[in-house]
């Protein structure tokens, strides 16, 4: 099960595709968390968030967690693919968390895989819930404003409570969009890009006795869905998200690889504006990647993206490992960004994540040396 699941999760996060440039809209309000449940008939899903907290202690952390459901590849053909056993699973379904310890400066990750028919498995529509083990994701009521989550990473459990800010936000203005060359090569992808967060941690200590501690701060969170992930010519994507301190200006910008380490043509950045209540999008494929890739290696102290004619993003992680390994390994962590052009210069905070890069070198992410192909 191991095999397929890192088979499958090579899918994993593919945040976004191609859109002609499209001016500022303003955001109507529509139901909260409409967009939830399961989608079954989509082969890859997953539900995903990154954020920051804070105790009244003034410790900080970043987080991630990210639950996936992948069918394989009999559970999207059972009349064309023979099953080797009645156990052969139709559905996986995955958790990632990772904890930040910022002022430590120490990482920590982990991953849990289960079969679709395992007892410690759930995906269920109403009231919405998305479980893998002891990690659990629920909407408790259809009118309920805030999510609940439930991770564990290390010796900490991080008991959550999410409430958007705003409504839901779409990557495209007409939902669907194009990630790849391919007719198969869409997905679905909406945001709540700022997301407040109260709860609590709890640390098991090596006597065995606990500790907890109030949490706050704020997350962004991704939901997606789709037929076809990775075109045949990419390798992974570089992605990021980022807000002002004030929360008043946020983006979120990939531009995905191809074979080789090199840039493909799609790319996609969305321009987030909130004033109080009032939230304006803008989404467009005017997007320069600025920093530097080169030799099959990015550079993590030179990410930077041009956004318009003028905007420029940069981006600094914070902590110098930060990467998940298991079935596949990839970079997903605490980030400074800064907001530049000639009348302003705003400093914030996001995350960064970059798949398909996954030797580490001295402040790189380097294709493995052995992974070569006829294309390159």
């Amino acid at each position: 099960m191991r095999k397929q699941f890192s088979i499958l999760i090579l899918l994993f996060l593919l945040p976004g595709g191609l859109l002609l440039p499209a001016r500022g809209e303003a955001q109507t309000p529509s139901a909260l968390w409409a967009h939830l449940s399961p989608h079954p008939n989509y082969p890859v899903e997953w539900w995903y968030m990154t954020g920051y907290l804070s105790t009244p202690s003034h410790r900080h952390f970043g987080f991630q967690a990210t639950f996936f459901r992948m069918k394989t590849k009999i559970g999207q053909e059972p009349s064309a693919t023979k099953a080797k056993t009645s156990w052969t699973p139709r559905e996986i379904f995955g958790f990632h968390g990772a904890v930040s310890d910022l002022d430590r400066k120490l990482f920590l990750s982990t991953e849990r895989e289960r079969r679709g028919f395992s007892r410690s498995v759930l995906a269920q529509e109403s009231p919405f819930s998305v479980r893998i083990g002891r990690n659990r994701l629920d909407h408790p009521a259809p009118e309920a404003k805030s999510l609940a989550l439930h991770f564990r990473v290390a010796n900490r459990s991080y008991d959550l409570t999410l409430s958007p800010q705003s409504p839901p936000i779409w990557h495209a203005a007409r939902k669907k969009f194009f990630t790849g060359p391919g007719a198969a090569d869409w997905a679905y992808y909406y945001s709540y890009p700022l997301v407040t967060i109260t709860g609590t941690v709890t640390t098991v200590r090596p006597d065995g006795s606990t500790h907890t501690e109030a949490v706050h701060g704020q997350c962004w969170f991704d939901h997606e869905w789709m037929s076809s992930t990775l075109a045949k010519d990419q390798i992974g994507w570089i992605w990021i998200w980022g807000w002002n301190k004030a929360n008043t200006r946020g983006v979120m910008v990939y531009q995905m690889l191809n074979r080789g380490a090199t840039l493909s043509p799609f790319h996609r950045a969305t321009l987030l504006q909130r004033e109080g209540d009032s939230w304006t999008v803008a989404r467009t494929d005017n997007v320069t990647f600025t920093g530097r890739l080169e030799n099959r290696c990015l550079n993590l102290k030179r990410i930077a993206f041009r956004v318009g004619s003028d905007l420029e993003i940069k981006v600094q992680p914070r902590i110098n490992r930060q990467e998940l390994s298991g079935a596949v390994t990839y970079w997903e962590g605490t980030s400074g960004i800064i907001f530049e052009r000639k009348d302003l210069v705003e400093k914030g905070k996001g995350y960064l994540e970059v798949t398909g890069l996954e030797d580490y070198r001295d402040g790189s992410l380097c294709r493995k040396a052995h992974e070569k192909n006829s294309s390159e």
